[in-house]
């Protein structure tokens, strides 16, 4: 299997990390909301996820730049798809923006426990025709009633992850999540090479914080 190796080039400046991580965590927090059906937070989300990003990435470039190459990257972005001189900017596009500056995460699945190849639980992704590398997530693994469950840490050690990408994987995330079940939460996480760069912006099935909660389920 390969190895993953760092990726998308505005990703890999130490310095933006801690930006990149706030925004993840709100893009997360976004995709809750948005499936407990309140858009308005989850664009407000959203928003300020590409705000942390345009501020960290604006701090580092170059002393003669105008700082707003990531506004101007987005605008002309909505603008193309809009194909309005004035972009409408809604949920739906915005989730458009982040798949777009995060080159596709949703073509990205990074793989820990019985989904891997060689486990029981492989077959519910074995039909996806895709390229399977070796990466890093930052974080840990427990077990609880003998299934692993990943909980993400920017701060914590590197945990070995699979990685499917796949074009097909879009058509099938609804059929995992329900595989998957209310105990474990589809994120974004980014994934690292064996040096420590980021390689990409994957997606990862981590601990739900319905699984301690059962109020939470109703």
């Amino acid at each position: 299997m390969k190895q993953a190796s760092a990726g998308v080039s505005w990703l890999q400046p130490r310095e933006v990390r801690p930006c990149l991580v706030k925004a993840i965590a709100q893009f997360n927090e976004a995709r809750v909301c948005s499936e407990e059906e309140d858009e308005n937070k989850a664009c407000r989300l959203v928003r300020d996820g590409l705000d942390v990003l345009q501020a960290g990435l604006g701090a580092h470039q170059d002393s003669g730049g105008n700082g707003d190459w990531l506004r101007s990257k987005m605008l002309g972005k909505l603008m193309r798809d809009s194909g309005l001189t004035v972009p409408i900017v809604d949920l739906s596009s915005l989730w458009g923006i982040v798949d777009w500056l995060f080159d596709y995460p949703v073509n990205r699945l990074a793989i820990y426990g019985t989904l891997r190849r060689g486990e029981p639980n492989h077959k519910i992704i074995k039909h996806i025709t895709g390229e399977w590398v070796n990466g890093f997530v930052r974080g840990r693994i427990e077990e609880h009633y003998g299934f692993p469950f990943f909980i993400g840490d920017d701060q914590g050690g590197m945990v070995p992850v699979e990685i499917l990408s796949s074009v097909e994987l879009p058509g099938s995330l609804e059929r995992i999540d329900r595989f998957e079940g209310v105990w474990y939460r589809r994120t974004l996480i980014p994934v690292y090479d064996s040096a420590g760069s980021i390689f990409f912006i994957a997606n990862i099935y981590c601990k739900s914080e319905k699984m301690f909660n059962p109020g939470l389920l109703y």
